[in-house]
C-alpha cells in the first residue's frame, strides 16, 4: 500500500444542500496515526443519527478503526472511545501491486458484502458489487486527460435503468486525498487528481432517456 507522504490528517467534506439536513461535530477531519510505516488507527468516523427525515450522518472523534496488516491484506475494525457505542463493522482489504483489488464488508445481522476492483494503469476503471456470490451492481469510470473522474457509471443486472453520476467544477488544487481508499466513503472523491465541487446523478433508460434525479455541491474553502 502507498500512501505517499503518508497523511496524517484527513478533511471530511460536508455536504452544502439546501434540501438535506447537515449535522456537524465540533471536529472536520480523521486523524491517522502509524506503526513504523504501517497505517495503524483511523481516529474519526461516522455515526447514523435518526432525525424525522430518516438517518442522517454523523461525524465525530468518538469513533475510530483499528488497522491492522497482516502481509498483502489490512483488517479495519470500527470501535469507539465511548463504551455505549459498540460496533460490529468490520473489513478486509486484498492488496496487490499497492492498490485495493477486493473489499469484504462484515457486519453483524447483515450479508457479506463483497467489492472487487479493477484498474487501468494507475485509475480505477471498474467496481463490482456482490452478496451471496451474486452481482448486485456494477461502476464504470471515466477520467480526463488532467486524471480527474468525469463520469461514473453504475449499472443493475436486469433493471432497464443506469445510474450516471456527473463530476464537475474542478479546482486547480491538490486533492489532499488522493489515492486513499482504504475506507469506502471516500469514493469516489479520492481518485482524481483536483477537488469537484459539483456532482450531478442522472437515471438513464436502455432506450436513452434520460430523467434528472439530484444534485450536490460543495464550498470552495473547503479544499484551502
Amino acid at each position: 500500500m502507498d500512501l505517499g507522504q503518508r497523511p496524517k490528517e484527513i478533511p471530511i467534506l460536508y455536504l452544502q444542500s439546501s434540501t438535506a439536513e447537515s449535522f456537524m461535530s465540533n471536529v472536520n477531519e480523521m486523524k491517522l496515526s502509524y506503526r513504523g510505516k504501517q497505517l495503524d488507527r483511523i481516529i474519526g468516523g461516522f455515526l447514523e443519527i435518526p432525525t424525522a427525515n430518516g438517518f442522517v450522518p454523523f461525524f465525530t472523534d468518538k469513533v475510530y478503526w483499528d488497522v491492522r496488516v497482516n502481509g498483502n491484506r489490512m483488517i479495519l475494525e470500527k470501535k469507539s472511545f465511548n463504551k455505549e457505542l459498540i460496533f460490529s463493522d468490520r473489513q478486509e482489504l486484498l492488496f496487490e501491486g499497492g492498490k485495493i483489488v477486493e473489499r469484504k464488508i462484515f457486519e453483524e445481522g447483515t450479508h457479506t458484502r463483497v467489492y472487487s476492483y479493477q484498474y487501468i494503469g494507475d485509475l480505477l476503471k471498474g467496481e463490482y458489487s456482490y452478496v451471496d456470490e451474486q452481482l448486485r451492481s456494477q461502476k464504470t469510470f471515466y477520467f480526463n486527460s488532467a486524471k480527474n473522474l468525469d463520469s461514473l457509471v453504475v449499472s443493475y443486472p436486469n433493471s432497464a435503468f443506469k445510474s450516471v453520476q456527473i463530476f464537475r467544477d474542478y479546482d486547480t488544487k491538490p486533492n489532499k486525498i488522493k489515492g486513499f481508499m482504504v475506507l469506502e466513503e471516500f469514493l469516489p472523491r479520492a481518485l482524481s487528481t483536483n477537488n469537484y465541487r459539483r456532482k450531478t446523478t442522472i437515471s438513464v433508460s436502455v432506450i436513452g432517456e434520460r430523467s434528472f434525479f439530484d444534485e450536490k455541491s460543495w464550498d470552495e474553502k473547503l479544499f484551502n
